[in-house]
């Protein structure tokens, strides 16, 4: 690791990470609209819904799915979720993940792509 990136993993700036979690927030909201009260394709969803020790964004236990919704990721942030979605597949949970940036602006193709995953499921 080069000494002129180390600074920068271990001292957030507080304005990215900020807006960074209020991206998200907006993002999860945003979701949480379209996927609360079984309003969706059949589905009940629930949100930070805990699997294990594993909290997941949105999940839909019937059909085995959850749903991500991330902002830019640190190394650190990147190796958790990469476990957190090793384990809710070995436990038979198919996951999605999008950006918070991909459900604001694309909102459309993010609810096509769970409704292709609830489908294919049901199928």
């Amino acid at each position: 690791m080069s000494i002129v990136a180390e600074p920068f993993l271990h001292t957030p700036n507080p304005v990215r990470t900020r807006s960074s979690r209020q991206l998200r927030m907006a993002a999860e909201r945003l979701l949480w609209t379209y996927l609360r009260e079984g309003r969706f394709e059949g589905g009940r969803f629930r949100r930070q819904y805990l699997i294990d020790a594993w909290l997941a964004d949105f999940a839909c236990p019937e059909a085995k799915l959850v749903v991500e919704v991330e902002s830019d990721l640190t190394p650190a942030l990147a190796l958790h979720a990469l476990n957190r979605r090793s384990h809710l597949e070995s436990k038979g949970y198919r996951v999605l993940r999008f950006s918070d940036r991909d459900v604001l602006i694309d909102t459309r193709a993010v609810l096509g792509a769970i409704r292709g995953a609830l489908t294919s499921r049901h199928a």
